[in-house]
């Protein structure tokens, strides 16, 4: 088959969306299948790429797109264009095109060209981020924030019209049936979707990242969040509460994609928060490799995420599967994993660490309940491609 993949973010990006979109792409081009990702440079510090490259037998294409959705979906230049975008589809003829996310270019500018593309179509979500927040619209209005006002408004209209386009889809695919995507979808009546869950890399389940009993009798302790750095996913609740802790010998690791403003701000508090002589370190990690991620979570007790609002998160699987404790808001479907300590605030934040902290048996007993979890279930990377591979071929041998 002829895959292509239109995903917002790409190889090297390391967040989620990316990683999941990396592992089938990979998987299927890896069985003969010829893949090629179409992608966008993003905001950030991804101008510098190339047009074009290939990577672990996936073909990468890349335009430039300026995207402050829902007000401003713009080319950066003359080759990144909506137009541009439906040429290359009908050039590279796929017999499936794959279209990952919505609120953003990928699914918003083909929409008007669906009903021509007569290759089989596949509608990838990761969720929707701003659904259901029409209430603030009123908000914005009582603040005089009229250009506030307008983007909700535009939000409230984009889900009044998504479910027409997600039904033209031959195949909706969802990560979770507690995900606002899958929920709205069930709502609107469309009988398209499947669920399909993220998959974990082989390397978490390996016996040498497995975190045993006797690994977690140590002194010293390691909490680690892997996420970009940004207000969502709230790095600095995690900050203040690991400084204020009653905890010692014990490091913060955080690991994220690029240096920013966020970020920034981040050292700065950890300068006005943590005493120059404290036995507890924060340290900050940017554009680390893969294999520097891996060696992350293998030496590290706790995985803690404090994010605002998440769909389906990949590193909660991740870290479950090493044997790793859990510490999260109650986020996506992260409460279905057997183990997880659930957290609401920075109080309920720091007591969770400082008990697990003075209690390395509830720290390893939780640990293995998530690991147990994970290795009974479907979860690897060759599952999902299978899965994949599956039903696109059932698609393809079929009317569309």
């Amino acid at each position: 088959m002829k895959i292509m993949f239109a995903v917002p973010c790409y190889w090297p990006s390391q967040d989620g969306v990316t990683q999941i979109t990396k592992y089938l792409a990979e998987g299927l081009a890896a069985r003969g299948h010829e893949v090629l990702a179409y992608t966008s440079t993003g905001n950030g510090g991804l101008q510098i790429l190339p047009e074009k490259e290939t990577h672990k037998g996936v073909a990468i294409e890349r335009t430039r797109v300026d995207v402050r959705w829902p007000l401003r979906l713009k080319g950066r230049d003359e080759n990144s264009t909506r137009k541009k975008y439906y040429d290359r589809i009908c050039s590279f003829a796929p017999d499936v095109l794959i279209v990952v996310c919505a609120q953003t270019w990928t699914l918003d500018w083909v929409l008007p060209y669906l009903e021509h593309i007569k290759c089989v179509k596949v509608f990838y979500s990761h969720g929707y981020s701003r659904l259901g927040q029409s209430h603030l619209i009123v908000d914005k209005l009582k603040h005089r924030n009229i250009l506030g006002a307008y983007e909700e408004w535009l939000v409230k209209r984009y889900y009044e019209r998504l479910y027409h386009a997600v039904g033209q889809f031959d195949l909706a695919v969802y990560l979770s049936e507690l995900n606002n995507s899958y929920l709205y979808a069930q709502e609107k009546g469309l009988a398209n979707g499947k669920v399909l869950e993220n998959a974990i890399e082989d390397a978490f389940v390996a016996e040498d990242m497995r975190h045993t009993e006797d690994f977690f009798r140590r002194s010293h302790i390691q909490y680690l969040y892997v996420a970009n750095y940004n207000e969502n996913k709230n790095q600095d609740m995690l900050l203040k509460a690991f400084c204020e802790a009653q905890i010692e010998n014990a490091t913060l690791q955080f690991a994220g994609f690029e240096e920013n403003d966020y970020l920034t701000m981040l050292r700065e508090h950890v300068s006005m928060w943590l005493p120059p002589h404290s036995t507890k370190k924060v340290i900050f990690n940017v554009r680390l490799s893969r294999e520097e991620i891996y060696q992350l979570y293998k030496e590290s007790d706790v995985f803690v995420c404090t994010s605002r609002s998440e769909n389906c998160p990949i590193v909660h699987c991740e870290a479950a599967a090493t044997g790793m404790a859990v510490i999260s808001t109650d986020v996506g479907d992260v409460r279905l994993k057997d183990g997880i300590l659930l957290i609401e605030d920075m109080k309920q934040l720091k007591e969770a660490m400082e008990r697990l902290y003075a209690d390395r048996g509830e720290l390893y007993e939780r640990g293995a309940r998530l690991r147990a979890y994970m290795l009974g279930r479907k979860c690897r990377v060759q599952d999902k491609v299978d899965w994949l591979e599956s039903e696109l071929e059932k698609l393809c041998h079929s009317p569309h």
